[in-house]
């Protein structure tokens, strides 16, 4: 089973809430690392969560979420080349070659989903390079913009959305 991890699902994002909500959000995620690490399920991610995590302001935090993200399976189509900008960089013919990526597979479908479920753009990304990277689960404990749209998504595409303590009583 295949779940893509967005940045609210990070261990370190529910543990740093002393709530009980987040507490019990916190060990299902526990829990799932611990069936990633066995082997019995893939928890990947994709390097929109690791631009989300490099805005973090705490340097403790920041690196706590870091450590998470790279326990994670990337995802096998995170960047798509778009094309490349060549530059002459002398007479004698020196130039560099930069390539231009994107961080989402399909475009059209992030401006779709902003459209469609009122998601903001990074949210939109999340969701566009899970059902992109075919995963079975969207993992999030973003209730407002995925919990309560779950029907909605899972309508339109082969994805579920679940919280951690979803997935793991499902498990």
């Amino acid at each position: 089973m295949n779940i893509y991890c967005d940045t609210s699902s990070l261990f370190s994002n529910a543990d740093r809430h002393t709530d009980a909500k987040n507490q019990q959000e916190a060990a299902a995620i526990n829990g799932l690392l611990r069936f990633h690490q066995q082997g019995k399920i893939r928890l990947l991610r994709s390097n929109i969560i690791r631009r989300e995590l490099e805005k973090t302001r705490g340097t403790r935090q920041r690196d706590a979420l870091l450590n998470d993200f790279q326990r994670l399976v990337p995802v096998a189509k995170d960047e798509k080349v778009l094309g490349y900008d060549n530059q002459i960089t002398d007479p004698y013919g020196g130039f560099v070659t930069n390539p231009l990526v994107s961080d989402v597979q399909d475009e059209h479908l992030v401006q779709k989903l902003r459209r469609d479920l009122n998601l903001s753009l990074e949210d939109a990304q999340h969701l566009a390079q899970a059902i992109s990277n075919e995963a079975d689960v969207f993992l999030t404990r973003d209730e407002e913009h995925f919990v309560k749209q779950c029907l909605a998504i899972e309508s339109q595409f082969k994805i579920k959305v679940r919280l951690p303590s979803e997935l793991l009583a499902e498990i």
